[in-house]
């Protein structure tokens, strides 16, 4: 558990060691571990946990802002609705956990502005932007967000901070950042050190696509994750209110409006510079809530301040309440069927829970490397053995040419999902003997010597 030296199954780096986002949440996993085993549910207990908090947090806000339970309850849940948030949520990515520190720290960098020079609220905003920015890079951008509605108060809106006083909170912000960029620095180097090539590590901008990729990416953001993102009647509202609120925007709440203008213009930033991502990975647009949530609630504050009357009717807060219903619904339908549909990626757990404690009985230790035909993940069917090792994504010559190399790595068993991949000619001549069978995956012996003759 040397939290410097975090490592994956997948032995495709050096001895496995290969790092991403900060593993704070990881690390804290593996205590649990230590002390109750292991269970999944503890990392799920922590990202419910976090992202709770944080939509509790976001309904403080609201509810402090708009002062209407309805209307901050309502909100709330419905920023809360997105099917990609909640699947994400229950999951073991940390863009939700992420998700949740920011929203945390918007209300408490709030708090500050609204209460001016209380440097506690400060330093714990900045705290929990710095934490969120270490779990997922890309959260950074609320902290940039949040200096530069600093300085926005400060030289535009002539807010009490005087200049003078700026300069610590500026130096709290450098803080910060150097603490982000160093940690990214040492994960930049660790893996190149270790030879890593499964983490992303840079930008896939817009503009280093062609025009056909760039298409391609928009049909599957509209036609295929859309609907995903949030229920589409949700979506049209947010859309209407925002455009209706321009109109207005001279009557919304400068803090939260200076909040949608600074995260609005590093969620553009962002977008752009990640742009090829969004065609395969729904969870980048969860970094994207934050500027979505201050847009619709400054613009709703411009309507309600332009037209009082109209947002404290019964029957307008009735068709808020009932939109908030349907799109949790909605979420929950979505939710169902992504659970249901047929993943080629979970494919092979599906027939692997339970493998490890198997692999125990007839021998094979908890040390041994292993070797996985075909799995198209690099680590999922490692997962489910609790063996460290490498998997095979096909029977090509490209992916089989390596077996020789992983076994005089120390490879000693060889699992395969199809007993028809012994009808292929790398495969059938191995010298290897079948030592068992799991949910009709073939599992063999390897002769290690093999490794070394070829």
């Amino acid at each position: 558990m040397n939290f410097f030296e975090p490592r994956v199954l997948s032995l495709n780096s050096i001895d496995g060691k290969a790092v991403g986002e900060f593993p704070i949440l990881y690390y804290i996993t593996a205590i649990f571990y230590k002390i109750f085993g292991e269970h999944e549910f503890f990392l799920r207990l922590i990202t419910i946990s976090i992202v709770t908090a944080g939509l509790l947090y976001l309904y403080k806000l609201l509810l402090k802002i708009l002062r209407d339970t309805v209307y901050a309850l309502s909100f709330t849940l419905l920023f809360a609705s997105s099917t990609v948030l909640l699947y994400y949520t229950n999951n073991f990515l940390p863009d939700a956990s992420a998700f949740g520190f920011t929203l945390i720290g918007w209300y408490f960098f709030f708090m500050f502005v609204e209460t001016r020079n209380k440097l506690k609220l400060f330093v714990i905003s900045l705290i929990l932007f710095t934490l969120a920015s270490l779990i997922k890079v890309t959260y950074g951008l609320n902290l940039s967000a949040a200096l530069l509605s600093l300085i926005i108060f400060e030289i535009v809106c002539k807010q009490k901070i005087s200049l003078k006083k700026l300069y610590p909170y500026l130096l709290l912000f450098l803080v910060a950042f150097l603490i982000i960029s160093g940690w990214y620095y040492y994960v930049l180097k660790y893996n190149e050190i270790n030879n890593v090539e499964s983490f992303l590590m840079r930008h896939t901008p817009i503009w280093s696509l062609n025009e056909t990729q760039i298409s391609d990416v928009w049909d599957y953001i509209y036609y295929y994750w859309s609907n995903k993102y949030y229920y589409e009647s949700t979506l049209d509202v947010f859309i209407i209110i925002i455009i209706a609120g321009l109109f207005f925007v001279k009557r919304s709440n400068k803090i939260i409006l200076t909040f949608a203008i600074t995260t609005t213009l590093g969620s553009i930033i962002y977008f752009a510079l990640f742009f090829a991502q969004f065609r395969d990975h729904d969870y980048y647009f969860i970094t994207l809530i934050p500027a979505i949530i201050f847009l619709v609630i400054s613009s709703f504050i411009s309507i309600r301040n332009t037209f009082p009357k109209v947002i404290k009717n019964t029957f307008f807060k009735i068709a808020i309440v009932i939109l908030m219903l349907l799109s949790i619904n909605y979420a929950h339908e979505k939710l169902i069927e992504r659970y249901l549909k047929y993943d080629e990626f979970a494919d092979i757990g599906n027939l692997l829970v339970g493998a490890s404690e198997y692999l125990t009985t007839i021998g094979i230790g908890d040390d041994e490397k292993v070797i996985v035909i075909n799995d198209v993940t690099p680590n999922g069917s490692l997962y489910f053995l609790n063996r460290r090792g490498w998997t095979i994504s096909d029977t090509s010559d490209t992916k089989l040419k390596n077996i020789s190399e992983y076994i005089e790595n120390g490879a000693s068993f060889l699992f395969l999902t199809n007993s028809s991949y012994l009808q292929n000619n790398t495969i059938e001549n191995l010298d290897k003997d079948e030592v068992g069978k799991y949910n009709g995956i073939v599992i063999y012996s390897l002769n290690q010597e093999q490794g070394l003759e070829n």
